[in-house]
């Protein structure tokens, strides 16, 4: 069944409900709105840690539409951000979420959906971007 009649708008859309549906199922959370809001939370502050360059590579591994969840609003201009500890990334992305969730658990299911859900080399790429406080994130996911 197509939504929208586009091909390849509907497989983005099928896919990106299928990444949300997994991290609404790994953190219990009630509806998509909310697995959409720590998804968001999640991949922007991860965008602004990232050069250009390596921001783009990692967002051509997601689907589509959270390609265009991962770059609203971004500007590439002063990035990447000098976030260097696990605190630092987690108070912005508890600045994201507006108290909503807890970023901990949210860093931790979002990478572990990331990790189910696209290839071992990009990840292991990301990974090796990161320093080892916020590295420490993934393993523990």
């Amino acid at each position: 069944m197509t939504t929208t009649g586009l091909t390849t708008l509907d497989h983005s859309l099928a896919t990106t409900h299928e990444w949300l549906e997994d991290l609404r199922e790994e953190m219990s959370l009630d509806d998509h709105e909310q697995a959409l809001a720590v998804m968001r939370a999640v991949l922007q502050t991860l965008r602004d840690r990232l050069t250009v360059e390596e921001a783009a590579e990692f967002a051509a591994q997601l689907p589509m539409l959270l390609q265009g969840v991962y770059y609203h609003g971004w500007t590439p201009a002063g990035k990447p951000q000098k976030i260097r500890t696990r605190d630092e990334f987690l108070t912005l992305i508890a600045d994201r979420l507006m108290g909503n969730r807890p970023p901990e658990e949210s860093a931790r299911a979002v990478f572990k959906v990331l990790a189910n859900r696209m290839t071992a080399g990009q990840i292991n790429d990301l990974k090796s971007t990161l320093p080892d406080e916020i590295r420490q994130l993934w393993s523990e996911a």
